[in-house]
């Protein structure tokens, strides 16, 4: 590092009482080394709401309602140091022990940290009519880059052979997102009123990157874009970013989501929620446009990974939804007992 941010780093570590023997940059962090133990410090431009947002995630982990890495106070007792233009904030140094490589390892990790950290922020349910109305929004987003992408498609005397992929499977993800539509558009449930869906702190960015692993244990971290909100919504994301990551041959989608099950339990509504919020997923139709505004075109990777996508998708969902119906078995099973129990202990009594 050069001089003049040295002077910079070591102006930042006055708040903490800290006299650095070895700074080094290491991706976008830099690694604090010092008599005391190695640190790491975050440069990052953040607003008021964001280190609000720090600042309750540091009061739940002191109260150990999470497990997370959270900014060190000062000796002031201030989370952020603020800039002019950038801000800065502490941590502890974590050795890494899982290779960032090692997506299989990092994902599984990921599921059961956000059922955790889901489950023990949980709060009561609220109307989710605007949440419906929402995905709704979204789901037409993603339809209209489908209809772009077909309507060019089917005009073409000779379509590409990635158009002729897509068109093969086109009426497969089309009747899915009719699905999806019919479900989301019914704001009311069967007594007619309006839907409620649990709540609870959503990380706001859940990634391999803001998840720190040293041997036994494994900690979320990057906070600044958490807030309160309808908790399976982040769930159902995470499934579908794994999906655009990872591919389909070792995946264990149902280790995923029994990891996360484990820790955080859905009702009936979020399971539905999740299985109809995966049936039109994002990365599909971020490829499509891609295609459609792309310069340089390298047809033989668009229709690998269009194939790659497809394939995940599939094993995916149908992963999930085997294990959700086993689910829905067993419970049937339970309580068809109980009630056979209950009729024969009601006979027995008579």
């Amino acid at each position: 590092m050069e001089q003049t941010d040295n002077n910079r780093i070591n102006r930042i570590l006055f708040h903490y009482d800290l006299v650095p023997y070895n700074l080094a940059v290491r991706g976008s962090l830099i690694r604090v080394d010092t008599p005391v133990g190695s640190f790491a410090l975050k440069q990052k431009v953040l607003n008021d709401q964001q280190i609000r947002s720090l600042q309750t995630v540091y009061t739940l982990t002191r109260r150990m309602v999470i497990d997370a890495v959270c900014p060190l106070p000062s000796k002031y007792g201030d989370l952020v140091i603020r800039g002019t233009e950038t801000s800065y904030y502490l941590l502890p140094w974590f050795t890494e022990t899982v290779d960032p490589s090692n997506l299989q390892e990092r994902y599984r990790h990921l599921f059961i940290k956000a059922g955790q950290l889901h489950r023990k922020t949980l709060e009561k349910k609220a109307d989710s009519t605007s949440l419906y109305q929402g995905m709704v929004r979204v789901l037409n987003q993603r339809q209209m880059i489908w209809e772009q992408f077909l309507y060019k498609a089917e005009h073409h005397v000779y379509p590409s052979p990635f158009e002729q992929a897509v068109l093969k499977s086109a009426f497969i993800y089309l009747e899915n997102m009719q699905r999806a539509r019919d479900f989301f558009s019914h704001e009311k449930d069967e007594e007619g009123k309006n839907k409620t869906m649990r709540r609870a702190l959503c990380h706001g960015r859940l990634s391999p990157l803001h998840l720190l692993i040293e041997n036994e244990r494994s900690c979320l971290t990057n906070f600044e874009n958490s807030e309160d909100g309808f908790f399976v919504v982040e769930t159902a994301m995470l499934f579908e970013q794994a999906n655009a990551m990872l591919g389909s041959e070792q995946t264990d989608w149902q280790g995923f989501y029994e990891s996360y099950r484990a820790a955080c339990p859905l009702n009936d509504e979020e399971k539905n929620f999740l299985t109809h919020f995966l049936l039109f997923p994002s990365a599909h139709a971020e490829l499509l446009s891609r295609y459609l505004y792309s310069g340089q075109i390298d047809e033989q990777w668009f229709v690998k990974r269009w194939i790659d996508l497809c394939r995940t998708h599939m094993n995916m969902f149908t992963s999930i939804k085997e294990r959700m119906d086993e689910e829905q078995k067993r419970e049937e099973e339970r309580k068809a007992k109980e009630k056979a129990a209950n009729e024969k202990d009601e006979k027995e009594h008579q």
